[in-house]
């Protein structure tokens, strides 16, 4: 009897361990992604541009835009972008005499130098030159979704370009303005901000 009793205890046993539920465990897997921000404007060349007026000529057409005096610079951005200009003063100082001579006198224009497009991945909001002031003006004004990208695509080129009367450029001559003998300074300021 003691072998029959075993014999349905062992059987019971194993029919019971068929039907019980099945043990479960988990494990939690935190998953985090950290994005920083690239912003990064770089001027590859023409950081320094010089312009020499000695000629009647020149003080009466100006000096138009040659590879001399142009700025090259990139954009590296994770992020759709804008490049703002303008300048520290309306005016540029005489470093010899402290006379002043208006900064609008300096005229520029943006052209494209990379793989990217206008009208693609951004736009140049000024058609014709603009005369530097102070007034913050965009000038690459990224596209949504496309702007973003390496220096390969945001490469960029400011043409400069001195008492020619383009555009909203000083509309008075030079030689009309008779501004004293001196080396004029101002500072152009670029700034790269996140749309």
């Amino acid at each position: 009897m003691k072998k029959i009793s075993t014999f349905l205890f062992a059987v019971l046993l194993s029919a019971s361990m068929a039907f019980s539920q099945p043990v479960k465990d988990f494990g939690v897997i935190p998953i985090g992604v950290t994005l920083n921000s690239i912003l990064r404007l770089n001027i590859v060349s023409g950081g320094n541009i010089e312009f020499v007026v000695n000629t009647i000529d020149q003080y009466t057409n100006g000096i138009a835009n040659t590879a001399l005096y142009d700025t090259y610079f990139t954009v590296a951005s994770s992020e759709d972008f804008n490049v703002i200009m303008y300048s520290e003063s309306d005016n540029m100082s005489g470093t010899d005499l402290g006379g002043t001579m208006p900064s609008n006198n300096v005229g520029y224009i943006i052209t494209d130098n990379g793989a990217g497009a206008v009208g693609t991945n951004w736009n140049f909001p000024i058609a014709a030159q603009d005369g530097l002031d102070i007034t913050v003006t965009t000038i690459i004004a990224g596209i949504a979704g496309a702007a973003a990208g390496d220096p390969v695509q945001n490469s960029f080129i400011i043409n400069w370009e001195l008492g020619t009367s383009a555009g909203t450029m000083n509309a008075t001559s030079l030689l009309v303005q008779s501004i004293d003998a001196d080396r004029y300074v101002v500072n152009a300021l670029l700034v790269l901000e996140a749309q």
